[in-house]
């Protein structure tokens, strides 16, 4: 009866983090098709849950019109607010839950249009894109800090294996897209956890944001020569809060003899802090990355 005793309070001692809380399994959902008048080409609906991050959320699957055709493996496409990429009137915003739902934008991204005309017209190859929700930890989860390394690992550990067994995915051409914090983490993981992430697209990315400066924790790692990535910012009163922030990060490529051919770097004339000018920029350099 001691040694029980003992037992007992040995256990709850070495697991104090599992006390109070409900701990999820890393799982997926079964595809459901997701059926909606604006999307174009076929979607599938998941939920994602993540024992990494003890949350769960919705991701949305678009996959090629030549996908069931054949048997060849896919470029994958992490989108990051993926809750809106396929809708013409999900901003970027929009989270998982619909009583939480912040649309910033009317006009969504359209990604599932834009990169089935590109595809169509042969400007670029087919690919596989996951658009990964948001919750209320966006703010948490997008920087490259002790969250942003947990949202990583999960997608990196947890997601995207899950998606390797329900669809034919390249494991070896694996790229991220995001805008604002978005954009940011997109970065980060393209720079820090390039052994997964060999394309990053990086639009509007808030490297430094009034007191929020992550320009540090980017560039402290040893930087991934064989990136290919995009940074993208625009002209609007949002956007040129955080031009020093890719301006430093600009140069910092420049100091580091960074090869040219591996990124895409323009300010947008007239560009917004919005999906309607993330929509056009995503279809320039989709066609130049793919």
């Amino acid at each position: 009866m001691k040694n029980i005793f003992f037992f007992i309070i040995f256990f709850l001692t070495t697991n104090l983090d599992l006390v109070g809380q409900n701990v999820l399994k890393s799982t997926i959902s079964k595809a459901e098709s997701f059926k909606n008048e604006q999307i174009t080409g076929h979607v599938f609906k998941h939920i994602f849950s993540s024992k990494i991050l003890n949350n769960s959320r919705e991701i949305f699957v678009w996959i090629p019109p030549d996908y069931n055709d054949n048997r060849k493996k896919y470029p994958l496409l992490i989108v990051h607010d993926g809750g809106g990429v396929f809708y013409s009137r999900g901003g970027f915003g929009a989270r998982n839950k619909s009583k939480s739902q912040k649309v910033i934008n009317k006009n969504g991204w359209n990604l599932d249009e834009t990169v089935t005309e590109l595809i169509s017209s042969k400007k670029m190859e087919p690919i596989i894109m996951v658009g990964v929700s948001n919750t209320k930890n966006r703010g948490y989860e997008y920087v490259p800090t002790r969250n942003g390394y947990d949202y990583a690992k999960a997608l990196t550990d947890e997601l995207i294996p899950h998606i390797k067994k329900l669809y034919r995915i390249n494991t070896n051409d694996i790229g991220t897209l995001g805008a604002s914090a978005g954009g940011l983490i997109s970065l980060y993981l393209g720079w820090e956890f390039n052994k997964t992430f060999k394309k990053a697209i990086c639009l509007s990315p808030g490297i430094i944001y009034r007191d929020q400066n992550y320009y540090e924790q980017l560039i402290k790692t040893t930087p991934p020569r064989k990136l290919i990535f995009a940074v993208v910012n625009g002209t609007d009163n949002f956007d040129k809060n955080l031009q020093n922030g890719v301006n430093k990060f600009v140069d910092y490529l420049g100091s580091i003899n960074y090869s040219k051919k591996n990124y895409l770097y323009w300010v947008e004339k007239d560009g917004t802090h919005s999906a309607k000018s993330w929509s056009k920029q995503s279809k320039t350099i989709l066609e130049w990355m793919y």
